[in-house]
């Protein structure tokens, strides 16, 4: 049994393992094709007898933390081919990858998992976080002065970066985003078609007061319910953000659209289940981190009610730099770190996942 880092003209061969798992080949091609921090070391196979039989993806990123730029090692793609599977072949490569991490200069690590007990025993903890469910948000209380558009890449990217940078910014544990990683993040899930006639798995809005862009949303469909997977508004304008959640609660719950749109939203489709309905105009995103928001949401009618998730798992890969960068002892610097990762206003939206 090989376990290594893959070679370059192994790509498509992990992409067609991978596709075994949920047959959907080009969901992870999105990643490998347009990630400009992928690269061969950080993607590890296990190889049996001219076969390859399991994979672990490293995914390279930044978040903020205390204000500074730290690298970040997202584990994602694990998959092994069940007959090789409770046999130590993805234990071994969840070594490979930990030992990869501290080469690459990783310093912390984020994974998605349900099998908490077997990413234990490798050095990830589960931390407790909250997401937000808003029923109702069709009949929100919000001003009608503002206009509902369809995000355009050329026209609007430069504002909602900007919003991005100084709304999320603010959060510790926020993926740090330049312009080629925001132009990555929107083909990773699916705004930008790869092709000619692909359809889109985004509904992506801004909103307008008089001209400029001073609010926006991300929002897919997951696990039947509408998520919205990203926001952001300018300072003061969270008036904003309620009208935006309005117009995704009327276009989710199916209910005539009231609030005043321009642009395509052919792909607010992607709000409508394809069998049965979801609860009425319900929307599920996080709100912990903005109390202001929250308070906004009660007042105009729509109280935020949590739902706790622990499938959100973090490692701390290299204590002597965050010591260096907290200025304190290397165990300190640990228990800083998931004292932050743990905290209710540290933010890591669904639209950064891998």
């Amino acid at each position: 049994m090989e376990v290594r880092a893959a070679l370059h003209g192994e790509r498509d061969e992990v992409l067609d393992l991978l596709a075994r798992w949920y047959n959907d080949r080009e969901f992870f091609a999105r990643y490998n094709h347009n990630d400009p921090g992928f690269r061969d070391a950080l993607c590890l196979v296990a190889r049996d007898r001219g076969q390859l039989v399991s994979t672990v993806q490293i995914f390279d990123r930044a978040i903020n933390l205390d204000g500074q730029s730290v690298p970040m090692g997202g584990i994602g793609s694990v998959f092994t081919l069940e007959e090789y599977r409770h046999k130590g072949v993805a234990s071994a490569l969840m070594r490979l990858a930990v030992d990869t991490m501290m080469r690459e200069g990783f310093e912390v690590s984020l994974l998605f998992a349900e099998r908490l007990t077997f990413y234990n025993q490798f050095g990830w903890r589960e931390i407790e976080r909250k997401f937000s469910i808003l029923a109702g948000t069709a009949s929100l209380n919000a001003p009608d002065r503002f206009v509902i558009d369809s995000f355009e890449i050329a026209r609007d990217l430069a504002e909602v970066a900007a919003i991005h940078r100084s709304y999320s910014g603010r959060f510790n544990v926020t993926a740090v985003r330049d312009d080629t990683a925001w132009r990555a993040n929107l083909k990773f899930a699916g705004n930008q078609p790869l092709y000619p006639g692909e359809g889109s798995e985004e509904y992506f809005v801004v909103c307008r007061d008089g001209g400029p862009v001073v609010a926006y949303a991300r929002v897919t469909r997951l696990y039947g319910l509408s998520m919205v997977m990203e926001f952001g508004y300018l300072d003061g304008a969270v008036d904003a953000m309620l009208a935006t959640f309005k117009c995704l609660g009327e276009e989710a719950s199916g209910v005539p659209v009231t609030s005043v749109r321009t642009g395509d939203h052919r792909r607010a489709a992607l709000l409508h289940s394809a069998s049965a309905p979801a609860a009425p105009s319900v929307l599920v995103t996080h709100t912990e981190h903005d109390p202001t928001l929250e308070k906004a949401l009660d007042g105009a009618g729509c109280p935020v009610v949590h739902h706790t998730d622990n499938f959100y798992m973090w490692r701390v890969l290299a204590p002597d730099k965050l010591a260096r960068r907290f200025a304190m002892a290397p165990e300190a610097a640990s228990a800083r770190a998931f004292d932050i990762f743990a905290d209710s206003q540290s933010l890591f939206w669904t639209a950064d996942r891998f």
